[in-house]
């Protein structure tokens, strides 16, 4: 396959996976948003999936980001709660960040050996990998909207349409 081809093809499943995130974002109502009867909370959900949006895109897997002084773990209910703002500004990070990490990788790299090891042999492996995780926490996000009688964010096709 060839790169521009490989490249494109992420760049469109992310950017309409990011475009699905931000419409969670927004149809989540307040009192969903931080409900702790929700373990993990809306928010803390779609922490998580940028939060290992970030992580993913980077090229160290011992460098964690530091964007909030927020623990990703889904585990643990945390103090501080991430305004819709907050999120909707890193998820606007993260769109910059794929765009550029995509638009500046070589063929060398695409094949070459990816220190992410538990994502696969190779950098376009872990690429996927990344893709499939955050879909994954997205469903499951669509699924708390779901649950609640809120209509869930709509499947994205074509990233670039409004």
């Amino acid at each position: 396959m060839k790169k521009s081809l490989f490249i494109d093809i992420c760049r469109e499943n992310y950017l309409a996976l990011m475009k699905m995130i931000e419409q969670t974002i927004k149809l989540c109502p307040d009192q969903l948003w931080a409900d702790k009867s929700l373990q993990p909370q809306f928010w803390q959900e779609i922490y998580h999936t940028l939060y290992y949006l970030d992580f993913y895109f980077g090229t160290n897997w011992k460098k964690q980001p530091e964007r909030f002084e927020v623990k990703e773990n889904l585990g643990e209910v945390p103090k501080t709660i991430l305004s819709k703002e907050e999120l909707l500004s890193y998820l606007d990070e993260m769109r910059e960040k794929c765009v550029n990490v995509l638009d500046n990788l070589t063929n060398e790299q695409i094949q070459g050996k990816n220190s992410y090891f538990w994502t696969g042999p190779t950098l376009s492996h872990k690429l996927v990998y990344n893709i499939r995780h955050s879909q994954h926490h997205v469903g499951k996000i669509n699924n708390i909207l779901s649950a609640n009688g809120i209509e869930a964010a709509k499947w994205v096709i074509d990233p670039k349409k409004k």
